[in-house]
């Protein structure tokens, strides 16, 4: 019996210890870069258009994001939900300021395919929009995607993303019209 209340005393000593030293080495504090993303956080109205290859015609479709802070501003995680031809579908994106390469970071998914999208970019203060760029496979190509987010008001805001494989160029992919609902 003095055996395990010994080993219950060290365990709690062990626990104190660590809350101790997390709460006196509390993480990075966000920063200016991470305050341009967590002003985009609430519940939005977005109008979606795909084109599916270059001078196609566009397929547009309603649907809703919900962008909110993790890790006390640091990242954001955003959740879109909409329908496609009438099929639902979400993406997933967590974006973050990496202070170590001063560079915007993203990692997108979607329940449409099985491709991860990870981008890195920057924020131009003279065009006021974030600039992310990414390379993936996908269907036997190499593909490129550069993503622009213009920040319009507070309450709107428009994403597009560009779109090229082999020798194809560049073209508008997707177009994502945000207004935010209001309180």
């Amino acid at each position: 019996m003095n055996h395990q209340r010994a080993c219950l005393i060290a365990a709690l000593a062990v626990v104190s210890a660590i809350v101790a030293a997390t709460a006196a080495n509390a993480g990075p504090a966000a920063g200016p870069e991470h305050a341009r993303l967590t002003a985009m956080c609430g519940a939005w109205d977005v109008e979606m258009t795909f084109w599916l290859r270059p001078g196609g015609p566009g397929i547009t479709t309603k649907g809703t994001s919900t962008i909110r802070p993790l890790f006390d501003g640091l990242f954001v995680e955003e959740k879109i939900e909409g329908f496609l031809n009438g099929t639902p579908f979400t993406t997933l994106a967590w974006t973050g300021f990496n202070t170590a390469t001063h560079q915007y970071e993203a990692t997108r998914i979607a329940s449409t395919n099985t491709i991860r999208i990870a981008e890195t970019g920057g924020y131009d203060e003279k065009t006021k929009q974030f600039e992310l760029k990414a390379e993936y496979p996908m269907a036997g190509e190499t593909w490129r995607q550069r993503t622009v987010i213009q920040p319009l008001t507070a309450d709107t805001m428009i994403a597009t993303s560009y779109l090229s494989f082999g020798k194809v160029p560049e073209w508008k992919g997707v177009e994502i019209k945000y207004t935010r609902r209001a309180k």
